[in-house]
């Protein structure tokens, strides 16, 4: 049987499987965008700097300058690093960088992890001035850690509206940090206090409400060559302290993991977990609502084995349910499509523009750049051109949503969204507001589904407070921005924007 008519059968089988549809085709635009960075590359990170309703981009390399492009829209960005402030390049090495509003002033600020090319240099945080440009105020905020920081994450742990940072570090000896926010620009380390001062080689860490509690918990990736590290899951007590429990929540993964993502693969209204390892095989954990999560990897068809690194969700085909992409530091990368009930079957071998073969990919993340309602792909590569793939979808079956907190923290990180088709309450998507996910990246804020255009949805958001946001009858093909109600202002807050 010849090359071709096997790859023939393979992809009429997977036309067959139920629910499972061909994505459109994502085209190639990284050079024509400008964002066709060739450093060597390691973080992404996506976030709306000046509110223009454009998502930005940042870029972390891991030797050479970092880049911050703005989004001029129709898909170009312009690299304004050099005008953006001092500091904000950073020639050093730099990870797992990610945004965030520390200061609820409406604009994101950016926090820089790095490491050090020949000594550890310390992690910045800058101050976003609402006019494009950043100031450095790590030393006033205090939180200028000096350690191997992999993967940064900004998050309201303790629900008091303000957000705080917690740094994975790596190396022998190299403790967890979690910075609590005082709400005075400054930060105070609870690590200890807390209980998530985890002294594994940490890689990434992401946030989650795993047990439906109304608080974040904390899933940290672990892994040293060659044998790998259990993965740490903090359930978050409510009270500023947390408990360990990853192995007996079924996700204390002991390969060496670089990623992990969070995410509702069966629309259920549970968080699943997607563990990439970079040594043994990737793992696929469904969650019971109550934070037990059961092993699942069967439900990944056509998988490959170690050199995980970038793993991202995203509705790509507008079919109700969520896809995956991840990136693979050896071979090729890989596009799992979702058939309705968690069951994925890799089908890049149809879009080999995908794959970038023999390439190290590391960081990756759906965002839609073009603000076409579809969602785009940005894909960070070690020593070879970022990818930038516009996604050809082009269709009316979408809806995004815009949270912005009052109450909690102005990005409402911790947020959950859920959709329904007006007047009834089968759900139909759930996502939660988050900062870092992944490896070394960050989605935007503002969160996708893909539904039927020809039918309106009710929207329903949960704000870290505890407070609802609704919206009724909603049509698809638009953004719908929701601003948590106060206590002084009880009912629906929110409305349409373009």
């Amino acid at each position: 049987m010849s090359k071709k008519t096997l790859s023939l059968l393979v992809l009429v089988a997977l036309v067959a499987l139920p629910g499972l549809v061909l994505a459109k085709e994502f085209k190639d635009v990284s050079t024509v965008a400008g964002v066709a960075d060739d450093g060597l590359g390691k973080g992404v990170a996506f976030a709306d700097i000046n509110n223009d309703g454009l998502v930005d981009l940042y870029v972390s390399n891991k030797g050479g300058a970092n880049k911050l492009y703005l989004n001029k829209g129709a898909g170009k960005f312009e690299d304004i690093t050099a005008k953006a402030g001092a500091g904000i390049d950073y020639p050093g090495y730099a990870m797992g960088s990610v945004f965030g509003d520390y200061n609820n002033d409406g604009f994101a600020d950016l926090y820089l992890a790095t490491g050090g090319r020949d000594e550890i240099e310390a992690n910045r945080l800058f101050r976003n001035n609402g006019d494009m440009t950043f100031t450095d105020v790590t030393n006033a905020a205090g939180v200028g850690l000096k350690a191997f920081t992999y993967g940064a994450s900004f998050v309201d742990y303790d629900n008091d509206g303000n957000l705080d940072l917690y740094c994975a570090n790596y190396g022998v000896g190299a403790k967890n940090i979690l910075y609590r926010n005082n709400g005075n620009g400054t930060f105070t380390d609870v690590t200890d206090v807390a209980g998530v001062g985890d002294l594994s080689w940490s890689w990434m860490a992401t946030w989650a409400d795993v047990n439906n509690d109304q608080f974040v918990d904390l899933y940290v990736v672990n892994g040293r060559y060659p044998v790998g590290e259990p993965n740490k899951l903090y359930l978050n007590n409510g009270n500023g302290t947390f408990t360990e429990a990853a192995r007996k929540a079924g996700v204390a993964d002991a390969n060496w993991g670089l990623g992990a993502v969070f995410a509702d693969i069966d629309n259920n209204g549970t968080l699943d977990l997607f563990v990439s390892n970079y040594v043994g095989p990737n793992n696929l954990y469904l969650n019971d609502g109550k934070g037990q999560f059961t092993l699942a990897s069967d439900q990944l068809k056509g998988a490959h084995e170690g050199w995980g690194k970038g793993p991202t969700f995203g509705d790509i085909d507008h079919d109700g349910d969520l896809d995956l992409y991840e990136g693979d530091c050896k071979l090729a990368n890989q596009l799992y499509l979702n058939d309705g009930k968690g069951n994925f079957a890799n089908v890049v071998d149809e879009q080999p523009v995908l794959k970038c073969e023999t390439v190290r990919t590391k960081g990756t993340a759906f965002a839609d750049v073009d603000n076409d309602g579809d969602l785009d792909l940005y894909v960070i590569n070690w020593g070879a051109p970022n990818k930038l793939y516009l996604n050809q979808q082009n269709d009316n079956n979408w809806l995004k949503v815009k949270l912005t907190g009052t109450v909690s923290s102005r990005d409402a990180y911790g947020s959950k969204v859920r959709v329904t088709e007006h007047g009834k309450s089968d759900l139909l998507g759930l996502r939660e507001v988050r900062s870092a996910s992944g490896f070394c990246a960050q989605t935007p804020q503002m969160v996708h589904f893909g539904l039927t255009a020809d039918k309106t949805y009710d929207v329903v958001a949960v704000f870290p407070s505890g407070i609802e946001a609704r919206a009724e009858n909603v049509k698809t093909g638009q953004t719908l921005e929701m601003i948590e109600p106060t206590l002084s202002q009880p009912g629906v807050l929110s409305k349409v924007v373009r």
